[in-house]
């Protein structure tokens, strides 16, 4: 380990169980730039030879410990999967982000055939773009949130009150993304991305366990649906909300983590059979996540290297699928109309 920052004794012995079992190279970085969630560049996914944890800079103590935690704990899942096997991600291909980008053209235009004002073409094909991105990103992280925070919160005690403040925030943020575009994308998207985050939250709330955690107490818009009852729920106007669908749609992806995630002992060991063991979890997981969304045909199981190179193609893709689904209103080179314009 290479780092003058001050680290507290836990931490400083996890990360050198995590270079040991590795038999690898952790750096630790302060960046003013740094994602507030801090970044792993590992050598598992770049072209690299050691791995680098950034952080901002002003994260101190046991902040600080618990960021470096969940990215240690990531980088042994990520090398426990090229130990044994391989360790892949979900991308894409020419052809699956096409099937993406249509079936939510299809639905954008179900919805559009109910509502009075219309949204003008050029903002329904951007985000048409933004949303297929968007749920890649999702997708190849929402796995591994609860699975690294499950691990913390048993392995290391002294960091537990900082991980639960972080978490609230963490879960108040993602529940309020995309808020604002809530009368503009197809509510099936909606529905699926406050879903998702919403059996994540669940899961911590019940595995940390943590009431404040919960998205019916935590979640202005959620907060009606507390303690009600089922026909109580059937019988009002909520049944007709975005956020109710939304819990609904939840509590079955709340069903399917729990059904891969049950068997794990979070107490356990480091080795590398366990944490390879929590990768197959995870993918098994993701399979059922994108199964039961409907997005089957969207992803590809690839190395991080081909999901490297498809996104520097991306505006291409983007350009092709929509040529597709348009045709001449799309003109013959990437333009206005892809998610990086």
């Amino acid at each position: 380990m290479k780092t003058e920052i001050p680290l507290s004794k836990p931490i400083r012995q996890f990360i050198r169980v995590t270079e040991t079992l590795l038999d690898t190279e952790i750096s630790l970085l302060r960046n003013p730039e740094a994602d507030p969630n801090g970044t792993l560049v590992d050598v598992y996914t770049y072209n690299i030879d050691k791995n680098v944890i950034l952080f901002p800079v002003h994260y101190m103590g046991l902040l600080k410990d618990f960021i470096i935690a969940r990215h240690c704990i990531r980088l042994l899942i990520k090398g426990a999967a090229v130990k044994k096997s391989r360790y892949l991600v979900c991308s894409y291909t020419k052809n699956s982000m096409y099937k993406g980008i249509h079936q939510i053209y299809i639905d954008a235009l179900k919805d559009e055939a109910k509502k009075e004002r219309k949204l003008p073409v050029i903002k329904l094909i951007r985000m048409l773009n933004i949303l297929y991105t968007s749920f890649n990103d999702d997708i190849n992280e929402l796995p591994w949130n609860p699975i690294t925070n499950a691990r913390i919160y048993h392995r290391m005690p002294s960091i537990r009150k900082t991980q639960l403040y972080y978490l609230m925030k963490e879960s108040k943020k993602d529940m309020d993304e995309m808020k604002e575009y809530e009368d503009i994308i197809p509510r099936r998207y909606f529905v699926l991305n406050k879903s998702m985050f919403y059996a994540r939250d669940q899961y911590l709330a019940k595995t940390l366990p943590a009431d404040e955690l919960m998205p019916v107490i935590n979640i202005p818009q959620m907060k009606k649906f507390n303690h009600l009852e089922v026909k109580e729920m059937l019988t009002t106007r909520w049944t007709h909300t975005s956020w109710y669908q939304s819990k609904i749609f939840g509590d079955a992806m709340l069903e399917i983590m729990e059904k891969y995630l049950q068997k794990i002992d979070w107490n356990a060991e480091d080795t590398i059979d366990y944490f390879y063991d929590i990768y197959q979890s995870g993918v098994l997981m993701t399979n059922h996540f994108i199964s039961y969304m409907s997005m089957k045909d969207w992803f590809v199981w690839e190395s991080p290297q081909h999901l490297q190179e498809v996104q520097l193609k991306k505006a291409e893709y983007e350009h092709e699928a929509l040529k597709k689904i348009f045709g001449d209103l799309i003109g013959e080179s990437p333009g206005d109309f892809t998610s990086e314009s």
